[in-house]
């Protein structure tokens, strides 16, 4: 069976719906259920294809909304949005499913912050939100600057998305946004870790550890990460190295 066959069916075949379910339904409508059809032998979805898909659909339609959240989308988002899928490696079907999702997604009814919860809904992992908001902070910035309306968007999304308000700040004092913006290595390393200072040693070892188990490949993979993110998700664990090195060197551990 194709990718986009089985991937939509186990995805409508699960309890998961809402404004994800959605856009795969006007989207996809014939187109796969004639492919469905067409296949006489059916192979069980592979493990991690739903989520592959949540994850797909959730970035394609965020991405649209984005580009579109001052009034029009410029070539330069355009190409960034064609450049994130082929970074991505999707050709052929997935290729072409996330350019309908996106075309679909800037002109429905439904906002960016419908599709934010509707993603954290779906996708339990906050580490995989997070790599997606990376992504949405990245189009932001491809034409050169960060408009208020995007600004706006990227401070607000971190509610629906369900993921560490304080990466806003983050991310804002990384790409130099805001007069009052810190630069990144000036970060507190307590909160890209996610912890208290007020936490004993062990406890922060733990945590520590806990973050980059939940970080490996493996499991990301089975939620739906593909090569492409994964890389982000490097990224991700080469700061909770640097904050846990950081953080070690300060009280001699």
């Amino acid at each position: 069976m194709s990718w986009i066959g089985a991937a939509i069916g186990a995805f409508l075949g699960s309890s998961r719906g809402g404004v994800l379910g959605g856009i795969l339904g006007a989207v996809l409508g014939n187109w796969v259920e004639g492919k469905i059809r067409g296949e006489s032998s059916a192979s069980a979805p592979k493990p991690g294809m739903k989520e592959e898909v949540v994850v797909l659909t959730a970035i394609s339609a965020m991405l649209a909304k984005l580009a579109k959240a001052d009034g029009h989308i410029s070539m330069d988002e355009v190409r960034y949005c064609e450049n994130v899928f082929t970074r991505l490696g999707l050709r052929g079907e997935k290729r072409e499913f996330c350019i309908r999702t996106f075309r679909q997604a800037k002109s429905d009814g439904n906002s960016i912050y419908d599709y934010a919860a509707s993603f954290a809904a779906a996708q339990p992992d906050g580490d995989v939100r997070t790599v997606v908001y990376d992504i949405l902070w990245d189009l932001a910035c491809a034409d050169g600057k960060v408009s208020p309306e995007e600004r706006e968007i990227l401070a607000n999304i971190v509610r629906p998305l369900r993921i560490d308000p304080r990466l806003f700040a983050w991310h804002s004092a990384r790409r130099g946004v805001g007069s009052s913006a810190q630069t990144e290595s000036r970060a507190d390393p307590y909160e890209v870790l996610g912890v208290k200072r007020s936490m004993s040693n062990d406890e922060l070892r733990a945590a520590y550890r806990e973050k980059a188990k939940r970080l490996h490949p493996d499991i990301l993979r089975a939620q739906g990460l593909s090569e492409e993110l994964l890389g982000r998700a490097n990224e991700q664990m080469s700061r909770i190295n640097a904050a846990w090195d950081e953080i070690k060197k300060e009280r001699g551990i």
